[in-house]
C-alpha cells in the first residue's frame, strides 16, 4: 500500500439528528373537468383561460380536482389555489406555449432583472412559469399524464454549447412559493425550458413517482430544486436532466437576508443521469442547510446525454451560511467524472464582505463508484476547516493513468465551487485538505490503470481516525 501524509492523527466523532418529513395529502372534493369550461385540447389553441376558470370555480366551491382527461392543452401560466389538485390523466398533456407573451410573470418586478448573457435570472430562476402558486395550501399535481415544457422553442443554437438561452423563458416550469402541503406525484415532465420543479420557501412537500426527461443539451434544465424549504420528501424519481438532478439551495430569491434555511429533507429511491451533478447542495448557499438525508440513489451516464455527470455527489457551502447534519448513503455511481465533491469556500454571494460559513457533521456511507477520471475532494479553507466528516464503506474505482504531481493545489477561495476547480489533484482517488475530525473506515481506492500518485492525500487534516483503508491497481481486463 502506498503512503499518504497526515499532519495530526486522532479520533473523530459526531452526532447526527434524523431528518423529519411530512407528507401532503391530496384534497378531497368535487371534480371540475376543463372540457366543461370549453378548454381546447388540440394543442394549437390556447387553453389557459379555460383551465384557470376551472381552477377558480373549483376553488370557489372549497376545492377539488381540476381534470385534464385527454388531448393536448396548450397553455401559458396557470395559478393553483387552495385545496386544488391538477389531475392530468394518461393520454393528456399540458403543453407550455412557445410564446413568452402567454405567460404571467411572478413576481412582475423581476422581469427587468432578466439577463441576456446566455441565461436568464440566476441561471434558470426566473419569473415566468407554466404552473405557479403563491401562499397556497393543500395543492397537488398528479394523474399519470404529461407536462411538456416546450423547451426548444426558447433556446438558440450555439456551435460550442449546443443550446443557449438568450431570451426570457418559462423557468422554473413549476414553482410554488410560500406554500404548504404540496404533492407532485405520478406525473411525467419533459423538455423543461430551464428548471423543472422549484418549491421556494415552502413546507410539507412530497414529490414521488415522477419521471423527468429534459434535453441534455438544454441550458440549466435542472430537475428538482428545493429552495429554502423544509419537511420535504422526494422519492422514487426517474430523472434525465441537462444540468443537475436533485438540488438543495437557499437562493435568497425573495430578498430576505439571510434567507430561510433548507432543512428536514429526505431524498430516496432516485435513479438519475445528468451532464453536471447528480445530487447537490448549493451552489447558492445564502441560508443554512441542516438535517438532510440522501439515500438509495443510482447516478449514471444516460447515452442520450453528450457526457456523464461532472460530479455525482456535490455538496458546497460558499456564501457564508451553516451546513450541518447530512447523511449520504447507499449510492451507486457509474461513469461520473468525480464521485464526490465536498467544499467549504468563500464566494460570498449576498454578503457585502465575503465571510466563510461553517460545514460540519457529514457522513458518507456505502457508496460504490466506477469509471471516474478526476479524484474526489473534501476541502475547506485555511483557518476555516470542515469539522466531523465520516467516510464508511466506500469503494471508488477510478480510471487512473496519472503521473506524480509536485505542483501546489490552489486554494481558489472565492471560485465557483465545482469538482474541476483545482485542476489536476495529487491523489488518484481522494484529496482531503483543511479538515478537523476525519473518520475513514473500510475505504477502498483503486485505479484501472497504473497511476503515479498515491490514492489518498491528506493536507492540513487534524483529528483523523483511519481504519481499513486499501488501494491497488486493478489487473488489465
Amino acid at each position: 500500500m502506498r503512503s499518504w501524509s497526515v499532519l495530526v492523527l486522532g479520533l473523530a466523532s459526531m452526532a447526527l439528528a434524523p431528518a423529519g418529513t411530512a407528507v401532503a395529502q391530496p384534497p378531497v372534493a368535487g371534480t371540475c373537468d376543463v372540457a366543461r369550461y370549453a378548454a381546447p385540447s388540440d394543442g394549437r389553441k390556447l387553453a389557459t383561460a379555460a383551465i384557470q376558470k376551472a381552477i377558480d370555480s373549483c376553488a370557489a366551491q372549497g376545492g377539488g380536482v381540476v381534470l385534464l382527461a385527454r388531448g393536448t392543452f396548450l397553455s401559458g401560466t396557470i395559478v393553483l389555489r387552495d385545496n386544488i389538485t391538477l389531475r392530468i390523466l394518461p393520454g393528456a398533456t399540458l403543453l407550455a406555449s412557445p410564446r413568452i407573451e402567454d405567460f404571467t410573470p411572478f413576481p412582475a418586478e423581476d422581469v427587468p432583472a432578466i439577463m441576456v448573457d446566455g441565461s436568464t435570472q440566476n441561471k434558470g430562476n426566473g419569473p415566468y412559469h407554466l404552473i405557479h402558486a403563491d401562499g397556497a395550501r393543500n395543492i397537488a399535481i398528479d394523474g399519470g399524464g404529461t407536462i411538456d415544457g416546450n423547451g426548444e422553442a426558447y433556446w438558440d443554437k450555439d456551435p460550442v454549447r449546443f443550446f443557449v438561452s438568450r431570451r426570457p423563458r418559462p423557468t422554473p416550469l413549476i414553482e410554488f412559493v410560500a406554500s404548504e402541503h404540496i404533492r407532485i406525484e405520478n406525473i411525467t415532465i419533459r423538455d423543461a425550458a430551464g428548471w423543472t420543479i422549484h418549491p421556494l420557501e415552502s413546507s410539507d412537500i412530497r414529490i414521488a413517482g415522477v419521471t423527468i426527461r429534459n434535453e441534455g443539451r438544454g441550458p440549466n434544465t435542472d430537475a428538482i430544486n428545493i429552495d429554502s424549504s423544509h419537511n420535504v420528501l422526494v422519492s422514487d424519481a426517474n430523472i434525465v436532466a441537462g444540468d443537475d438532478c436533485v438540488v438543495l439551495k437557499t437562493t435568497g430569491r425573495r430578498g430576505q437576508r439571510p434567507p430561510p434555511p433548507t432543512y428536514n429533507v429526505k431524498v430516496s429511491g432516485v435513479v438519475c443521469s445528468s451532464d453536471d451533478q447528480g445530487i447537490k447542495i448549493g451552489t447558492e448557499s445564502l441560508g443554512d442547510f441542516r438535517d438532510i438525508i440522501f439515500d438509495n440513489i443510482l447516478i449514471y451516464h444516460n447515452p442520450s446525454l453528450y457526457r456523464g455527470p461532472t460530479a455525482a455527489i456535490s455538496l458546497s457551502m460558499v456564501d457564508g451560511a451553516r451546513f450541518e447534519n447530512v447523511i449520504v448513503s447507499n449510492v451507486v455511481i457509474r461513469d461520473a467524472a468525480t464521485p464526490l465533491f465536498l467544499r467549504l469556500g468563500n464566494r460570498g454571494r449576498g454578503q457585502a464582505t465575503p465571510v466563510p460559513g461553517s460545514l460540519r457533521g457529514v457522513i458518507f456511507s456505502n457508496i460504490i463508484a466506477t469509471g471516474g477520471s478526476l479524484a474526489s475532494s473534501i476541502t475547506g479553507l485555511p483557518g476555516h476547516k470542515l469539522r466531523g466528516v465520516t467516510l464508511r464503506d466506500i469503494d471508488f474505482t477510478m480510471k487512473g493513468g496519472g503521473e506524480a504531481m509536485t505542483a501546489a493545489v490552489p486554494e481558489a477561495e472565492g471560485d465557483y465551487p465545482h469538482a474541476p476547480m483545482f485542476g489536476p489533484l495529487p491523489a488518484s482517488g481522494l484529496y482531503v485538505r483543511h479538515v478537523d475530525g476525519l473518520m475513514m473506515q473500510n475505504v477502498r481506492l483503486r485505479t484501472e490503470a497504473r497511476d503515479g500518485r498515491p490514492a489518498l492525500v491528506l493536507d492540513d487534516v487534524t483529528g483523523a481516525d483511519l481504519d481499513a483503508i486499501s488501494e491497488r491497481n486493478l489487473p488489465p481486463r
